[in-house]
């Protein structure tokens, strides 16, 4: 006895499947609940990021002399904290990097910068 294969049960199972795995994709994910603990290679990253927004800053010329080397000083902490972190991922050295990149980033945020400052040549 041979029996002939209809899509439609096919298709039934695979739209029920997917139902099911999006009602359980829901279930895993709740507002609110969701929590990144930052490692050394996430820092690092975070780091890289921040420097080239200073960088940027710094090439275009608004940055004035008192501000770079507040600028200078985070980005030296943020690295040496950074590289304690890798070299010794503890709970303290990797909460202590997370501050001192949060720390670079406030030091760089733009809104610092003031349009009169703007140089033209």
């Amino acid at each position: 006895m041979t029996r002939s294969l209809s899509g439609f049960p096919v298709f039934f199972r695979l739209m029920a499947g997917l139902t099911g795995l999006a009602v359980l994709a829901g279930c895993q994910s709740s507002a609110g609940m969701v929590k990144i603990n930052p490692t050394p290679r996430t820092l690092i990253y975070s780091y890289v990021i921040a420097s080239g927004m200073a960088r940027g800053q710094v090439m275009s010329g608004l940055v004035p002399p008192e501000r770079l080397i507040r600028i200078v000083d985070a980005d030296r902490t943020a690295l040496a904290a950074i590289l304690v972190a890798e070299h010794s991922p503890t709970g303290a050295d990797i909460k202590t990097a997370s501050q001192a990149v949060e720390n670079f980033l406030a030091v760089i945020e733009p809104s610092d910068v003031t349009p009169t400052s703007v140089v033209r040549r």
